[in-house]
């Protein structure tokens, strides 16, 4: 069943009243001194699945016997914990009964498990649950043709109708949520497009796999994998109004249908994050601030039970856009102190959060260490961005770490060393294919500090800052200026003024 460190996990993620569950499930059935049980206090205790340890505190117990005990105590779990959260996900009551109804027919009780079928068709269709609606109108089909019943004729026909209904709604739904996680899985890949000949390719690809549809007849997940799929469509061409336009029509979906805000708790979560993430792509600061206090009072809501996962996801956006607050604030002082509990959270392992998440804290990290000067902890870091390379998985985050580094080297005055790395960064990004304009102006700049008079250093800062202020405006030049305020560390140089102090400036003047 359960590895030994995801049994472990499992126990650890477990709340009290979850423990006291399983623990009061096992004596109403005359189980509380079976060894799986004593197996899982020993775990509770300890915390640590050692074999030794298990068989000197708990003797009963042999060393061939706990492969077994793990696969037992693993399944008993489960299935207490499905009992205790079915109250929260009724796709698991709705499935439980699905069973409920395999049962009654095994034991000839055709029609209490029709019956019974229809309850779960009533229940899935609430909870907008297709394919467990599918599975039912099979099995109802199935009882209908072996055994007779008095309403066989018109209930065939109406059988018939409603399995080729499902169908092409399955079909549909199958269509728009492979859309989805395909601009999802591209996006993660290969980031914003570069410029108009992969725009092209993106829009060609989407529009190439976006099935013809009609809004108006869509449901609930339909709808979200459209939304969702037009999410991702504008964010990668970055077109950030459209984005933001989109991840509202997500957010607002739950509105529509309120039922679905419990079973999809996370889609919910994540679609905040969306509208988030858009408003601060598109410097919408005011809104920004309005739609982060939503999210902070959703994460605080106490009538929420939210399981490991949605807290989990909760936790990630808060520091998420707890950092792009910094970064619109340009409070790096204040997103000095912030992020040390982040890094905890990283180091600890506290929440599971994937690979890719964490490559992004890890950069985002370095930027706020980077506004605020601390240039050692940048690097620090950075490296670990680069040593935690892993092929075609957020390349976009992985280049523009290393261009940080070389700057951040720069401002150290590593000369020597900038010179040996400017050589490898140079390497990689041509491997990855993402030389840019704004990484070649960098590049060209940073190749000839050595050759440069220390009085014309200065004219050599406006210069670059020049040509850099004219790629910002380019449509698909903006990438780099999310990641990295550039014009701002310039402006910094120009001036000799604190990095905060440049952005201020810049702000006041853009407006």
């Amino acid at each position: 069943m359960l590895k030994s460190s995801s049994l472990l996990r499992l126990i650890s993620s477990m709340s009290k009243s979850e423990k006291r569950n399983f623990k009061l499930n096992t004596q109403k059935s005359g189980e509380g001194e079976k060894l799986y049980v004593r197996l899982f206090d020993h775990l509770v205790k300890y915390g640590e699945f050692d074999d030794q340890s298990i068989i000197k505190k708990i003797p009963e117990i042999k060393k061939s016997q706990l492969s077994n005990l793990r696969a037992t105590l693993s399944k008993a779990l489960l299935r207490s914990l499905r009992d205790i959260n079915k109250e929260i996900y009724p796709e698991i009551k709705a499935r439980e009964r699905f069973d409920f109804a395999k049962v009654l027919y095994a034991k000839g009780q055709y029609r209490e498990s029709l019956d019974m079928i229809h309850i779960v068709k009533r229940m899935a269709t609430e909870i907008q649950l297709k394919p467990l609606l599918y599975l039912a109108i099979s099995f109802e089909k199935q009882i209908e043709t072996q055994h007779v019943t008095k309403s066989m004729s018109p209930k065939a026909y109406q059988l018939a109708t409603e399995s080729n209904v499902i169908i092409k709604e399955l079909v549909l739904t199958n269509e728009l949520s492979n859309l989805s996680l395909l601009l999802y899985a591209r996006y993660l890949e290969n980031g914003y497009v570069k410029n108009e000949k992969e725009f092209q390719e993106l829009h060609k690809y989407f529009y190439s796999l976006l099935p013809v549809i009609e809004l108006e007849t869509l449901d609930f997940y339909q709808k979200l994998n459209l939304y969702q799929s037009y999410v991702w469509f504008h964010h990668m061409a970055q077109d950030f109004l459209n984005y933001y336009r989109y991840a509202q029509k997500w957010v607002n979906l739950f509105d529509e249908y309120p039922a679905m805000r419990g079973p999809g708790t996370v889609v919910y979560i994540k679609g905040m994050h969306n509208v988030l993430n858009a408003l601060f792509m598109a410097g919408k600061r005011k809104q920004f601030r309005e739609n982060i206090e939503k999210l902070l009072r959703f994460n605080e809501d106490e009538n929420l039970r939210l399981s490991v996962n949605e807290k989990g996801q909760l936790q990630l956006f808060k520091y998420t856009h707890g950092i792009n607050s910094i970064f619109m604030s340009a409070n790096y002082a204040y997103g000095a102190d912030f992020v040390r509990d982040l890094e905890n959270a990283i180091e600890t392992m506290e929440y599971p959060w994937d690979p890719s998440r964490i490559m992004v804290f890890n950069y985002k990290i370095a930027c706020i260490y980077f506004g605020n000067g601390d240039l050692d902890r940048t690097i620090t870091f950075l490296n670990k961005v680069e040593n935690t390379y892993q092929a075609r998985l957020k390349v976009d985050i992985q280049c523009f770490s290393r261009v940080l580094n070389l700057i951040a080297h720069y401002d150290l005055g590593n000369d020597i060393l900038v010179s040996y790395k400017i050589k490898s960064v140079f390497r990689f990004l041509l491997k990855m294919g993402e030389l840019e304009k704004v990484q070649m102006e960098i590049f060209r700049f940073v190749r000839r500090t050595p050759k440069m008079k220390r009085e014309s250093i200065i004219e050599e800062f406006k210069k670059l800052r020049e040509k850099l202020a004219d790629i910002e405006n380019e449509r698909f030049e903006k990438r780099p200026f999310l990641y990295l305020d550039i014009i701002s560390w310039l402006d910094s140089k120009i001036n000799k003024v604190s990095m905060v102090d440049a952005i201020v400036a810049r702000r006041v003047t853009s407006q």
